[in-house]
């Protein structure tokens, strides 16, 4: 009970804190914690595979991913994106080329470093292409408070409930109860967001995307357990106390960033 407080006693402040961050700062300012909050994800996803001291290529992998958040930022024209993209496909490849630690780790290594540029860097990414909607705060706030209803509510009422394992083989902890309860407090959330921040949604549409949002949520949670479990940790980090690390709580926001965008940029 003692961690399910401490969780509590940590959340509380903060949460006002991040509502202030993305409704009254600065575009510039919001990207740089945005940014800052990604590449400390991406780094701490890094670590569960360099677990000694950080190598050359955990740096490499960060100053690609700064440059995807970058053209986020810059939000080129298309064929620019795209081009960029694969220019940092070949870098990684031409990197490791020279600066691989052991032949046998050179297509693990690769793996590794392509999948924390594009799962983070690539995914989060979306929260900054969000911002620059028109009218594009309110629509972060409801995704982070539908996927961390989602996250709350998983953890208490399956703390609470208990019963069968959501999947058992990748996270022992998560209770089909738990996923139900995340699911019932995230479309809640979602429900609060319309009303509090006037969304230009119909109910229907906050129904079925929170649905949407929790699922996805929940996905990214079980993606990054597998993770954590085939590296042997509980925690990506101690940043947050009683709440792991910034991978920890961006690991469902990566998940269900581009699918609020995308679903935006069709429905506008």
């Amino acid at each position: 009970m003692k961690l399910a407080e401490n969780r509590l006693v940590v959340a509380v402040p903060l949460i006002p804190i991040i509502y202030l961050l993305i409704t009254i700062s600065p575009p510039l300012l919001l990207f740089l914690l945005v940014a800052a909050a990604i590449l400390r994800a991406q780094f701490e996803f890094y670590k569960l595979y360099y677990q000694a001291k950080p190598p050359p290529p955990l740096y490499f992998g960060l100053t690609c991913g700064c440059l995807l958040l970058c053209l986020f930022y810059l939000n080129p024209a298309p064929l620019w994106f795209v081009a960029s993209f694969f220019l940092i496909l070949m870098a990684i490849l031409i990197f490791n080329l020279f600066f691989f630690r052991e032949i046998r780790l050179a297509l693990l290594d690769s793996a590794v470093l392509y999948t924390g540029v594009f799962y983070l860097a690539g995914l989060l990414g979306h929260l900054i292409l969000m911002r620059q909607r028109p009218g594009g705060r309110p629509f972060i706030l409801f995704l982070l408070f539908v996927v961390w209803g989602n996250d709350a509510g998983a953890y208490y009422i399956g703390r609470a409930l208990g019963g069968w394992k959501l999947y058992p083989a990748i996270s022992p902890n998560k209770t089909m109860s738990g996923s139900i309860g995340g699911l019932i407090i995230g479309s809640l959330a979602g429900a609060f967001c319309k009303i509090a921040f006037h969304l230009p949604f119909s109910w229907l549409e906050v129904i079925m995307l929170s649905l949407v949002l929790v699922a996805a949520g929940q996905l990214g949670d079980l993606v990054e357990s597998m993770f954590k479990r085939s590296a042997g940790i509980k925690d990506s980090s101690g940043l947050i106390p009683a709440h792991g690390g910034l991978f920890d709580k961006l690991d469902g926001v990566a998940f269900a960033a581009p699918l609020l965008y995308y679903y935006l940029m069709i429905a506008a």
